[in-house]
């Protein structure tokens, strides 16, 4: 007889796919930025990486609860076989189902660190950017008032 316990994650490990179809789908509308103009590509990267972030933040959640639920499977699992209970086949395709769980949403959490990491690293380059044009913008205003343009200021 399988223990009501089993039952009751076995039931919650099967909604894992839905859960993890539906954060997909989420994290598949976060666009990168696009941008002309410095001073807006560096607003859009911000915006951008908090996006990323929330997502983020909801599948390791997610992944923290499978990581949970995968250990409490394996417990019961063991003590159940120590009983001299078989394991049923459908707990064996719950095990399977878990890990793979487990595997999609680790995979997705690299995923999403490495968008993050690529994010911030253009972050920096454009701010560097900008601050080289302000110095270029500088530079080329205290040569045409050397020259002498006519003005007097």
């Amino acid at each position: 007889m399988l223990n009501p316990e089993i039952k009751l994650l076995q039931k919650k490990i099967a909604d894992y796919p839905e859960q993890i179809d539906r954060m997909q789908k989420r994290y598949a509308l976060v666009m990168a930025p696009k941008s002309t103009e410095i001073g807006s590509a560096i607003k859009g990267l911000s915006a951008y990486m908090l996006q990323l972030k929330v997502n983020r933040g909801s599948f390791a959640k997610l992944y923290q609860e499978i990581a949970s639920d995968c250990s409490r499977l394996e417990q019961l699992t063991e003590k159940e076989a120590a009983s001299g209970e078989d394991l049923t086949e459908s707990i064996q395709l719950s095990h399977v189902q878990i890990q793979h769980a487990q595997a999609t949403v680790e995979t997705y959490l690299k995923s999403i660190d490495a968008q993050l990491d690529g994010a911030v690293t253009a972050q920096e380059k454009l701010k560097l950017a900008q601050k080289q044009k302000k110095t270029f913008d500088v530079v080329n205003l205290l040569a045409m008032i050397e020259k002498g343009d006519g003005y007097i200021l």
